[in-house]
């Protein structure tokens, strides 16, 4: 755990120094609704469909009801001006913007790392100088459960799967629900600035606002500026902290009503008491923040936002000058110096030793020295910094509970509470994430002090539209993500048996089909995907000496191919088919390379001469004889073919007498020995090829999972043919994803590593110890996040989203349809 020492507070209490900064109650100015419409009409009008238009003007039909009754309420929405680009006007000579940034793997994270953070946020802060004040909102906000349920219903569709369709909505609707994805915690920075005039703030506010995202960039935080409107979301739902409607709002309606930006985000109602106040139809309360202790830890922050109320911890900060924080700080020795010498006299006079001092003053004493120490020579300054919290319940009953509990939690990390009577409408405007102080008392804080709240403890990954991955096991939060957004969607799913591989694989390709019109091939050496498949309506090949399915290795596409050389592609992968036939420990030599180069692209330039068609495709007795004609030289080759064309092994030798349009195929190759097996999965690897080249050309993309992926990798041809679909099948909209147990196998040559170093998403299950540490030691994993891995349980471990790690849950319903599809425990698939 991360702490930092704010010793300089324990100081002030001790003796009583306390700095109040007196603020006088300006006069509340009425919204110049005049200037606001004349700058705004100057922005291009915002294009809206008929639909949300219409979701506009009934909103606006709803505020205008109570529209009258909220004038009052608008003076403590304490700003003058919101413009469309998020610069908000907060009175004559002061302008704001808002920069919401995002969570970053923190606590999770070993301790060099974490201290990177740490010190890299503390760059962020001593970024602004005297003249610009700032502002540090954490608020846990709830937001509409309504828009976030409809945005991951699955449509109907005119098909036979809209029952599973709805089932399995229903089971993401249970999973968003039982998370805090309705209630987000969300972190803003708005910084204030003193200007004449909008135009000559802009520049200023926007240098501002690159270097503060830049600095962020700099730890791995995402963060981004909020526009006008996204601003007034936020306000609206820091005003309407229960409010079940989502925030609409339209520019060019707005201006046509003659209305301004905060009849949208007024609650209906405020009344102010003593020591809370009422809005809406909910009740609210604002207490300030007095640090006791003289050292705070790194979770202080998350104690508070980690729970499900609607908390917000507000810091409002304001830098001090180097030269005046330093003669502060020196005057504040000085008189701790003053004290220690009466100390010492009364000592003396008392007959006592004067060295022994009380011990509150050799701890103020050492804590300014070391301060000034820190501010002459390491990388801190002094601000003034003044903390509240904001909670909201619908009644006061719970109000009085929520006050209680956020008592205890300062009591447990050496705070207190105190209450800020007659205070309430002044500071529910300061808690509001606009750059506006009010607040009557402030303290001196040192840079580590100020980032000891640190905002930061896990990511998440919540993409609408994306593959349902499980929980996050830190926060409770479902995991939705879209590997078609990724550089590089290519895919690794590890876990040793038992862990829950399939169980995930089946799971994904379930989502994709319901979701999307993406094609998806299986290969399935063990047989495990045939109830979903059916299921699924899709085509199911057995590729067996028994089956009368024939799958032609000879097969290539001739209709709209994009391939740009489709010989030399098919040239390629009959070398590596001959390479695993031929065998031996030499493979092929290069004379034998050659010559089956030279028949391929003869039997080839044959075909696509005499009109071309799936009746005249050639077959592996096209080659052989081909190789048979060459003579002595291809002599090994030919004879070591035989077996495959005219002998035991002749299941490869007939044109393909299936259907492989299907949307889901399933090549099932459980039946073939050791050797036919490899041969198998490397022509399903051609076949796949080809529909992707087919797919490109209607801009589809095809999903290709490969389950027992070591057995490919183990031989060097089958091994670099699937290097070579990892390099190349992003550019052609192929998706494809490995499932393994062996790790070491990825890493077992050049080639082959490459596979792991082209997968932007690895899907970690429970790891053997070895392969846990080449995971932690190639993909940077902290010791913290692999004990996610170690000994877990089925559904259970990390999952990489490009430079998001993320441990994960799954706790499937078993009393589904889709979990008898998708499951794999011999016992329960015997039940079904």
């Amino acid at each position: 755990m991360y702490r930092a020492t704010v010793g300089i507070y324990q100081a002030e209490k001790a003796f009583g120094q306390d700095r109040k900064e007196q603020v006088g109650l300006k006069n509340k100015k009425k919204t110049d609704l005049r200037s606001e419409a004349k700058a705004a009409a100057k922005k291009p009008i915002e294009q809206i469909d008929k639909n949300d238009k219409a979701v506009i003007l009934a909103r606006m039909h709803e505020i205008k009801k109570y529209k009258d009754d909220i004038s009052s309420t608008q003076n403590t929405i304490g700003y003058t001006q919101m413009f469309r680009d998020g610069v908000c006007q907060i009175d004559d000579h002061r302008f704001s913007k808002t920069i919401q940034f995002f969570d970053t793997n923190y606590q999770l994270a070993e301790f060099e790392e974490q201290n990177g953070i740490f010190s890299k946020y503390c760059d962020l802060i001593n970024y602004f100088d005297n003249t610009v004040t700032f502002q540090l909102t954490f608020e846990n906000q709830n937001r509409s459960q309504d828009g976030l349920v409809k945005q991951i219903q699955i449509p109907a569709q005119e098909d036979d799967f809209n029952e599973i369709r709805a089932e399995y909505s229903e089971m993401l609707t249970s999973k968003l629900l039982s998370g805090k994805n309705g209630q987000s915690c969300r972190k803003f920075l708005t910084f204030t600035i003193e200007a004449n005039s909008y135009k000559q703030a802009k520049p200023k506010l926007l240098n501002i606002q690159t270097e503060i995202i830049k600095m962020f960039k700099g730890f791995n935080v995402e963060a981004k500026a909020l526009s006008g409107k996204e601003r007034l979301e936020t306000l609206y739902y820091s005003l309407n902290p229960f409010q079940s409607e989502p925030f609409v709002f339209d520019w060019h309606e707005m201006l046509k009503a003659g209305w301004n930006t905060k009849d949208f985000i007024a609650p209906s109602g405020m009344k102010f008491n003593k020591a809370n106040f009422e809005i809406g139809a909910s009740f609210g309360a604002i207490n300030g923040m007095h640090i006791l202790a003289g050292e705070l830890p790194d979770t202080i922050l998350s104690d508070f936002l980690e729970l499900q109320h609607l908390f917000c911890v507000n810091l409002h900060v304001a830098p001090l000058d180097q030269i005046t924080a330093l003669k502060f700080v020196k005057t504040k020795l000085t008189a701790v110096e003053s004290m220690k010498i009466d100390e010492q006299k009364k000592a003396s006079k008392a007959g006592y030793d004067p060295d022994i001092l009380p011990p509150a003053i050799k701890m103020y004493i050492t804590d300014l020295e070391k301060l000034l120490d820190d501010l002459n020579s390491k990388n801190e300054r002094l601000f003034h910094i003044s903390i509240t919290i904001r909670n909201y319940a619908r009644n006061k009953k719970d109000l009085g509970l929520q006050l209680e509990l956020l008592k205890r939690i300062c009591q447990k990390n050496n705070c207190t509470l105190m209450p800020c009577d007659y205070l309430q409408e002044d500071y529910l405007s300061s808690s509001l994430p606009l750059g506006i102080n009010k607040i009557q008392v402030s303290r001196e804080m040192h840079t580590s002090g100020i980032a000891i709240f640190v905002p930061f403890t896990t990511q998440e990954l919540f993409q609408v539209g994306g593959t349902y991955y499980g929980l996050n096991t830190v926060s409770g939060n479902m995991i939705m993500a879209n590997r078609s957004r990724l550089k590089n969607p290519n895919g690794l799913i590890l876990g040793t048996p038992g862990s829950g591989k399939s169980f995930s694989v089946k799971r994904e390709i379930l989502d994709s089909f319901l979701k999307t019109t993406d094609d998806i091939i299986i290969c399935d050496p063990e047989g495990e995907y045939f109830p979903l498949v059916q299921h699924l309506h899709g085509q199911l090949i057995r590729i067996a000496s028994s089956s009368e399915q024939y799958i032609n290795p000879m097969d290539i596409n001739f209709e709209n191919n994009m391939d740009e050389n489709p010989i030399s592609t098919k040239s390629d992968f009959i070398i590596s088919l001959c390479e695993i036939i031929v065998g031996g420990k030499y493979g092929l030599t290069a004379e034998e390379r050659s010559v089956i180069d030279r028949c391929v692209r003869a039997i080839y330039m044959d075909f696509f001469r005499n009109q071309p068609s799936r009746e005249k495709m050639p077959i592996l007795s096209d080659l052989h004889q081909a190789l048979v004609r060459e003579g002595e030289i291809a002599l090994r080759v030919a004879n070591s073919l035989e077996m495959y064309v005219d002998g035991s092994q002749n299941l490869f030798n007939h044109r393909t007498n299936i259907d492989l349009n299907n949307r889901i195929i399933c090549f099932d190759i459980k039946e073939l020995g050791n050797q036919l097996k490899k041969v198998g999965m490397l022509i399903v690897q051609d076949n796949v090829w080809n529909r992707v080249t087919l797919n490109r050309a209607e801009r589809k993309v095809t999903r290709y999972y490969i389950d027992e992926f070591h057995l490919l990798l183990k031989e060097e041809q089958t091994a670099k043919y699937s290097a070579e679909i990892w390099k190349r099948f992003r550019k052609w909209g192929g998706v494809p994803t490995g499932i393994t147990q062996n790790v070491k196998d990825l890493l077992s040559s050049a080639e082959v590593e490459n596979i792991f170093d082209n997968s932007d998403f690895v899907y970690m299950l429970n790891q053997a110890a070895g392969d846990r540490d080449i995971l932690a030691e190639k993909l940077h994993i902290s010791p913290q996040q692999m004990e996610f891995v170690t000994n877990s349980g089925p559904g259970e471990g990390l999952i990489r989203y490009d430079k998001i790690i993320l441990p994960f849950t799954d706790n499937f319903p078993t009393d589904t349809v889709m979990y008898s599809l998708l499951t794999t425990k011999p016992l329960e698939q015997q039940l079904k």
